[in-house]
């Protein structure tokens, strides 16, 4: 519905609406509501003026227009005019109408309350902040004015050697991992300044004998302390972690080994990067056990199934043995599809769909 025609030619009654405007763009949990007075809306109270039209045209509003709801007073005087110390009660439902009327599009607080704070601080970004406005990430407790000022405070770090992780302690109370999956985020706001965060070294303990010749990566704490106990001989022995050890910077210069006694940690360091020698994995048998050989063989393309591990619980699971999904909390886990080892695509996948089942290699 367009605005009346009068509408135009009274602005007094424009202001009036006005001040509906503002207060719907404000958070609120009362009805819009405005009472009649002299003060409040002194253009009926001008008697030298036609103050009837003009109240005309506000119960026309009412009436016809549905903006308001008109509560009179029931105590008013004879002598006193019928609008005096009258309560218009806006109709929410009206508020796109209005809002048309006025040419005041609906404002989003969230979006307003980060424009504001980046006004203070967007000499501080590479782009003025256009990124941080674009990605308003959020965080419990924390304002959007907070939000900026610990974006801005990065700055201040960036020279510093920090790991992303050193960063977001320092800038955001003490949470540490706020930052994380927030780095093409940093990369927007500071250029090429982010190339200066340093990469968080993969911390992974290792197990290494003199003179060992094959590799195995174990998937459980457990079970690989188990093997450090009673080694297969010739093995170096590693363990990933979960899925830890499959992060891309496994084989890069960042990955910091923290050695058992008796480790032969020189030796360790010049070989275990070696594309000749033999490495081997052994984790769960399930899907997310082999998505995690999946993952390793990235980095590590020799990388096959350890069958002296595999092989009893492959028999476990042949025989009925082994937990549900649902039991275990594995219902989410996914199927890998092919891994690029031989053994486990052949064998021990083709098992694990046909009878849906799965079984932790600590049973072994």
């Amino acid at each position: 519905m367009t605005a009346p025609v009068w509408l135009a030619e009274e602005p007094w009654l424009q202001r009036w609406l006005g001040w509906f405007a503002d207060r719907l763009d404000t958070e609120r949990t009362r009805a819009v509501t405005r009472r009649i007075n002299e003060s409040t809306l002194p253009e009926l109270y001008q008697f030298g003026e036609d103050t009837s039209y003009r109240w005309q045209l506000l119960e026309r509003l009412a009436n016809e227009y549905d903006v308001f709801e008109i509560i009179y007073d029931r105590k008013l005087a004879r002598h006193q005019e019928r609008y005096e110390n009258a309560q218009l009660r806006f109709r929410p439902e009206s508020e796109d109408l209005l809002r048309k009327w006025l040419n005041r599009p609906r404002i989003d607080p969230m979006a307003e309350a980060w424009q504001q704070a980046l006004q203070l601080h967007a000499h501080c970004f590479a782009d003025d902040g256009a990124a941080l406005l674009n990605a308003r990430p959020n965080a419990a407790g924390l304002t959007p004015a907070e939000l900026t000022a610990g974006f801005a405070a990065v700055a201040d770090h960036l020279d510093q050697l920090l790991t992303l992780r050193e960063i977001s302690a320092r800038c955001f109370r003490g949470d540490s991992k706020f930052l994380d999956q927030r780095l093409d985020l940093l990369q927007k706001l500071f250029g090429e300044r982010a190339a200066n965060i340093q990469p968080r070294p993969l911390l992974l303990t290792a197990w290494a004998p003199a003179g060992f010749t094959q590799l195995l990566i174990v998937e459980n704490q457990d079970s690989f302390l188990r093997l450090v106990d009673n080694p297969p001989a010739d093995y170096a022995l590693l363990y990933s972690g979960g899925f830890r050890a499959s992060a891309d910077r496994l084989t890069s210069e960042h990955t910091r080994f923290a050695f058992l006694p008796g480790s032969d940690a020189s030796g360790f360091q010049q070989r275990w990067r070696d594309a000749t020698l033999p490495m081997y994995f052994w984790g769960d048998l399930d899907f997310a056990g082999m998505g995690i050989l999946k993952a390793l063989r990235v980095t590590l393309p020799q990388l096959a199934c350890w069958q002296p591990g595999y092989a009893p619980m492959l028999a476990m699971l042949e025989q009925g043995g082994g937990h549900a999904y649902e039991q275990a909390g594995k219902s989410g886990q996914t199927d890998p599809g092919a891994t690029g080892c031989a053994y486990a695509d052949k064998v021990l996948l083709p098992l694990i769909r046909a009878t849906q089942r799965g079984l932790d290699q600590e049973n072994i």
